[in-house]
């Protein structure tokens, strides 16, 4: 019995024996850990108690992570909810503020009427209007004028000039004469006499600060008017002149708006030949087979040679009696000095470039029968004369430094007439 319970002793410490030099073998070569977790994943119990407490953990940690994320959160949105309410109030406020100021303004309240004058450039935007209205004293919102100003789309569409307002105008009233020509101040009256041509009426009003002469004379070869006056509707031939709208300038006193556009002085000017040129006279003209255009080229020459009025009126039925002459002897060359150097009114006027070889399409020395279109703009005395020459024989005729005239009825009398006038 004793030898049994040694050998079941011996037994016991060889698995012992065993059991530590497995776990030494299992070990070799790989990491050392703690004995506390060796001996813990030694119990397969041990090893889910543990797993299970390190789940357990983490989950606390998390959902206090998320309770705290969530506080902080909370606490966030209330803070920028009362920023943001402070905000739509304050800016509620303001904008409050700004229409009641702004809309006083548009309408005038409270402004005591005081006439001032205010000076609009040229292209001026909406900005810059306000502000000049602001500092003149006639608005006191510039920022709601401006506003008001591109709503309306009244943007861009100022005229330039000096105006006479009053600080009792609304906005609207106050856009109303910015953009038309009502109240303007800095006004320009000019006179063109009678037989003054296309290049001098430019030279003047450039001069009186109404528009450049460039402008105005581009602006006489357009066909802008074409549907609006049936008396330039007759102009057949507009390539062939210098100045389509030569002849139909009425010369007379104009009221013009300093840099005022060149189509609005030329409408004023068309406006007037189209009253001046009555229904009675375009009667008159078709009778003799004139059209408005030959009518006004006839009178041009007139007055462009023509001492006096008894003068027109003999230098009409020159021109008259050659043209029905049927070319005899030449006779439908008119020979008009004045449209030898159209539209210049001398050889010195040409410019020195061309001077030497200038040739005018005009020149009655050259061409027969009356030039493309009228060399000036006549006025109503030469137009009468046109179209009630006086009754002569006469081809010729020629004026002395004095301005007297002479007149023949052949060649012969013609030269004798020179040497008179000292021009021979």
């Amino acid at each position: 019995m004793q030898d049994d319970d040694q050998l079941h002793e011996l037994r016991r410490r060889r698995k012992v024996e065993n059991f530590r030099l497995n776990i030494e073998d299992d070990t070799i070569g790989q990491p050392q850990e703690e004995d506390n977790t060796l001996q813990s994943f030694s119990d397969p119990r041990a090893r889910q108690r543990a797993k299970q407490q390190e789940l357990q953990a983490s989950d606390r940690a998390e959902r206090a992570h998320q309770w705290r994320n969530k506080e902080k959160g909370r606490k966030n949105r209330f803070f920028f909810r009362m920023i943001w309410l402070v905000m739509v109030l304050l800016t509620s406020t303001l904008l409050a503020r700004f229409a009641i100021n702004g809309i006083n303004d548009m309408l005038a309240v409270g402004r005591e009427k005081v006439t001032l004058t205010v000076e609009i450039p040229k292209n001026a935007n909406g900005k810059q209007v306000a502000d000049i209205l602001e500092r003149a004293g006639v608005i006191r919102n510039p920022d709601f004028f401006q506003l008001y100003s591109k709503l309306t789309k009244a943007e861009g569409h100022y005229n330039n000039g000096s105006f006479q307002l009053d600080t009792s105008m609304d906005y609207q009233a106050l856009i109303y004469t910015l953009q038309s020509n009502l109240n303007r101040v800095d006004t320009v009256k000019l006179t063109f006499k009678e037989g003054a041509n296309a290049l001098e009426i430019a030279d003047q009003l450039e001069k009186g600060g109404v528009c450049t002469a460039k402008d105005f004379l581009a602006a006489l070869n357009t066909t802008d008017f074409d549907s609006k006056f049936e008396i330039i509707q007759q102009i057949t031939n507009p390539k062939d002149r210098y100045y389509k709208l030569e002849g139909y300038l009425f010369p007379d006193t104009y009221e013009f708006y300093k840099d005022e556009k060149p189509e609005a002085v030329i409408r004023k000017m068309l406006n007037n030949c189209n009253k001046k040129l009555t229904q009675e006279i375009r009667n008159s003209a078709s009778a003799q087979k004139l059209t408005v255009d030959q009518l006004l080229t006839l009178a041009s020459m007139i007055q462009a040679e023509a001492a006096d009025k008894e003068d027109m009126y003999n230098i009409s039925s020159v021109f008259h009696n050659r043209l029905a002459s049927g070319g005899k002897g030449d006779l439908t060359r008119l020979r008009s000095d004045p449209t030898t150097y159209y539209p210049y009114r001398s050889k010195a006027a040409v410019p020195s470039n061309i001077r030497d070889t200038y040739k005018s399409r005009y020149d009655t020395y050259t061409i027969q029968g009356l030039p493309p279109g009228p060399i000036c703009n006549p006025g109503t005395e030469a137009i009468g004369a046109a179209l009630n020459p006086a009754k002569t024989s006469y081809y010729y005729f020629c004026h002395d430094a004095k301005g007297k005239a002479y007149y023949a009825k052949t060649n012969a009398q013609h030269e004798a007439n020179l040497k008179k006038a000292g021009l021979k």
